[in-house]
């Protein structure tokens, strides 16, 4: 099969997924096109939230859709050491040989044990202890609360381009579906109503990935939308890292892929959010910048 082929079987396959799990998981609907834009794009996803909210739920039905990808789950606590990642109790796969990776409860972990996931998230590559190369396509955390910047946990934080902040639902059809304990008709276990899950490879992915980064350019109207972006937040007290500009650069252009666009243009700078965010009070005022431009 040829790669264009491919890639477009992958993408059908990812919308089937985002519509499968917006059946099964109402009021979800940003943190799951943020996880599908993190599978396109390669980047990194951080969820937050109190317990109950289902993001554990949500990685493992997206997980469930790709059963070919290896997928390694980890729960961390105070504990947790470098063994513990590098090899399940039972012998099964360690971090080092997922394709996607979900640790919950990650501000748990000791914060030692945190910043040697910097090489892995980075450049994927996992230290145990000689470098091992990682076929890592997208990294999942989760956690109950929010690093503070007193936790000196910046440089940490930074390599997740994705952040999403979930809470308990608020509409009433969704809260009289939840005491139903029932999902939505037409949704079968973790792959939707019936589909058979995909099986794509971890380098199916990754030519996607790479005709993500590479294939798709940057409007002439979206640089200079994105120089204004820029000084709007920083008149409101939000700053971004150089590095955290190349990864909004990076999600614009999964936007633009995932909605059948050959560029990215100044329409799709409205899924930014979820890039340009850090701490949660910051969340409002961006919405309001965001909804300015």
């Amino acid at each position: 099969m040829r790669e264009s082929e491919s890639i477009s079987r992958i993408l059908e396959a990812l919308r089937e997924m985002e519509r499968d799990l917006n059946a099964a998981l109402r009021e979800r609907e940003e943190e799951i096109r943020a996880l599908v834009l993190a599978l396109l794009s390669g980047e990194h996803l951080y969820l937050v939230g109190p317990p109950g909210t289902g993001k554990s739920l949500l990685v493992r039905k997206a997980a469930g859709h790709f059963p070919a990808l290896v997928y390694v789950e980890r729960l961390l606590h105070q504990e947790s050491d470098r063994s513990a990642l590098s090899r399940a109790p039972l012998g099964g796969a360690g971090i080092a040989e997922g394709s996607l990776v979900f640790l919950d409860e990650i501000l748990r972990a000791p914060k030692s044990l945190l910043l040697t996931l910097l090489s892995f998230m980075n450049e994927r590559i996992w230290h145990d202890p000689d470098p091992k190369p990682a076929p890592l396509l997208t990294l999942f955390a989760a956690s109950n609360a929010h690093p503070s910047q007193s936790d000196h946990l910046d440089a940490f934080f930074d390599r997740f381009a994705l952040r999403c902040l979930m809470e308990p639902v608020r509409r009433f059809d969704s809260f009289a579906e939840l005491l139903e304990d029932r999902e939505p008709e037409g949704t079968v276990g973790e792959a939707g109503a019936g589909n058979a899950p995909s099986g794509f490879s971890f380098e199916d992915f990754r030519a996607l990935q790479r005709a993500v980064s590479r294939g798709i350019p940057l409007s002439p109207e979206v640089v200079p939308l994105l120089w204004e972006l820029r000084h709007r937040l920083g008149r409101e007290g939000v700053t971004l890292s150089d590095r955290r500009w190349k990864m909004v650069a990076k999600v614009l252009k999964a936007v633009a892929v995932y909605e059948g666009h050959r560029t990215v243009g100044p329409a799709h700078l409205s899924g930014l959010l979820p890039v340009l965010w850090s701490y949660p009070p910051e969340i409002r005022t961006i919405r309001r910048v965001l909804a300015s431009l």
